[in-house]
């Protein structure tokens, strides 16, 4: 039997649709030691994604964080923009300022909304990435959105001659392919979640979606839909306690914690990993569908990321 694993993720960058470009979690000592105490309570290991310009307003927070719990950081792009997040200029100067930071390299990356391409996972081989956790291999409507049920939900490899990276899909329940990381988990509520994973049984590695903002209500700028509203604010002043009571439930499922690069080393070392060539890559944004592209080009605007 495979072993199950799970590394509770966070994506580290300003709250959604915050203008200012704020992270309460930086910012309100009440939400961060809450947060240093849920990690530490609970026993679990965090790798962070980082969106590296945010380390010239918040380096001291992710210091404090670094002494605070076992953490790891990877990148999350530099700019969290969705159109350039998989340009190799954009992936460079997120490697740079993170070596700049810590002082040494980044071994994993994550898009900002998924928005990963064919060309930018063959940015992240040429500059040495090891892995990628990027891909939703599920279906979100929207301007964010994608439809992507034909990806793999378990980690699997891409290849391009000689070269590889591991990538690792964000979590989606099998079958009904319905996302089940954090935010989505508070919208559906724990009871129809803890139903849903009984029915669909997760997958035996998990990359754990979380963000700060998914811990504390969001103090939301103008431009959000009604539509996000309601989603963002359901269950907004319990993330923590959800956060907590799915740490223990997959506990009980006997999944053992850890960090992305220990998930890493272990889905490395399996002798039958699925794998995929690049150039069979196929990964659909709706961002990218021709239609949105005339639409941003009549507008001269561009979308806002989460």
């Amino acid at each position: 039997m495979p072993r199950k694993l799970l590394c509770i993720t966070i994506d580290i960058e300003a709250d959604y649709a915050n203008t200012q470009g704020h992270t309460r979690l930086f910012e309100e000592p009440a939400l961060f030691e809450r947060y240093v105490d849920l990690i530490r309570r609970a026993g679990v290991k965090v790798t962070g994604f980082l969106v590296t310009s945010i380390l010239t307003r918040y380096g001291e927070g992710i210091r404090k964080l670094e002494r605070e719990i076992p953490i790891e950081f990877a990148l999350h792009s530099h700019h969290h923009n969705t159109e350039t997040s998989g340009d190799r200029d954009e992936i460079q100067l997120a490697q740079k300022t993170f070596r700049e930071f810590f002082g040494k390299e980044a071994v994993g990356y994550r898009a900002p909304i998924g928005a990963i391409s064919r060309e930018g996972i063959g940015h992240l081989m040429d500059l040495g990435l090891r892995y990628d956790a990027s891909v939703f291999p599920s279906i979100r409507p929207g301007k964010n959105g994608y439809w992507n049920t034909h990806m793999p939900i378990e980690p699997f490899r891409v290849t391009r001659g000689d070269d590889s990276i591991l990538e690792f899909p964000f979590p989606a329940l099998p079958a009904i392919r319905l996302n089940f990381g954090l935010p989505w988990i508070k919208l559906y509520g724990l009871g129809l979640s803890s139903a849903l994973m009984r029915l669909f049984p997760p997958p035996s590695v998990i990359a754990f979606t979380t963000h700060a903002h998914d811990l504390y209500a969001p103090h939301l700028s103008d431009g959000v839909t009604a539509l996000e509203k309601r989603a963002l604010l359901r269950n907004s002043e319990r993330g923590f306690d959800i956060l907590e009571t799915m740490i223990a439930r997959f506990k009980n499922m006997g999944y053992e914690f850890a960090f992305m690069s220990e998930i890493c080393d272990y889905v490395d070392s399996l002798p039958n990993l699925p794998s995929m060539p690049l150039d069979e890559w196929r990964y659909y944004l709706f961002k990218d569908f021709p239609w949105r592209k005339n639409l941003r080009k009549d507008s001269g605007s561009t979308p806002a990321s989460d």
